[in-house]
């Protein structure tokens, strides 16, 4: 059990330092392309910090591994709400000033109502995922013609084609490789332990790949900036229910368990 919680520490850095290389290259290419910097603030650059959800999801829903899968996506939603955000809100309390927090906020319930009436049947199923994936198109729609392009300010890369190509590929490979490690790690660990991969979805593995939001979200703090913070929080959780769970489902129906149904969605919708 030691070399799978090594694997899954690997697979981490893996997933988290790819992501990170992936989206800076893809943000680049789309900026020298000439793609406005609201619509990539939206979209590329949120989807930074939920690549790894993103990644260990949809191969975990690839494996069959559904529980592993939901427990992932859920389980980051409850650490990204009580822990990211409740350190935010102790560190340094937030008056909300800013209209686009009750919009982005609304959004983010709404997906999560959906995403629990979905999951009434028992299972997720993949034109229900069809619903989600939409709901986060009108999200981008919504941002694209809201935000004022001088409210997103995106950091250049200057660095050749041919670096950013390497970056590009580099970033998805380690991505991939590094989800793989972890959903085997994480099953591994599961069996060894006797429990269901839900189980270790819901904690080591939504704990590992949120880090990349509890980073941002304290650095954010540290320079003053408690918008960017929350605002982060909100959008990463938005992000879990409608795109993580939502291509996980076209991969393979998410089968929810009754102990979901009564306990974890309940509380994530808190």
């Amino acid at each position: 059990m030691v070399l799978s919680f090594i694997m899954l520490i690997i697979g981490l850095v893996l997933v988290i330092k790819g992501a990170d290389y992936f989206v800076d290259a893809a943000v680049e290419v789309a900026r020298r392309t000439g793609m406005s910097e609201v619509l990539i603030g939206a979209t590329l650059v949120s989807l930074a910090t939920t690549l790894p959800e993103l990644a260990v999801s949809s191969y975990s829903s690839y494996l069959n591994n559904a529980d592993l899968a939901v427990g992932n996506a859920v389980g980051s939603v409850i650490f990204n709400t009580a822990v990211i955000l409740g350190l935010s809100l102790i560190i340094k309390p937030l008056k909300i000033k800013d209209k686009k927090f009750s919009s982005k906020a609304l959004f983010m319930l709404a997906s999560g109502i959906l995403l629990s009436l979905f999951a009434l049947d028992g299972q997720v199923k993949p034109k229900e995922g069809i619903f989600l994936i939409g709901l986060l198109i009108i999200y981008v729609f919504y941002v694209f013609k809201t935000s004022p392009n001088e409210d997103q300010k995106v950091e250049t890369d200057d660095s050749p084609v041919w670096l950013l190509t390497i970056k590009f590929i580099g970033g998805a490979m380690a991505v991939v490789f590094g989800s793989r490690l972890m959903v085997n790690a994480a099953v591994s660990i599961a069996e060894a332990l006797g429990v269901s991969p839900m189980v270790i979805g819901l904690t080591i593995v939504a704990v590992g790949t949120s880090l990349p939001e509890l980073v941002t979200s304290l650095t954010a703090i540290k320079k003053g900036y408690q918008n960017v913070s929350v605002g982060n929080i909100i959008g990463a959780n938005f992000l879990n229910m409608t795109a993580v769970l939502g291509v996980s489902s076209l991969i393979n129906p998410l089968p929810i368990g009754r102990e979901s149904l009564r306990v974890d969605l309940p509380v994530m919708l808190l």
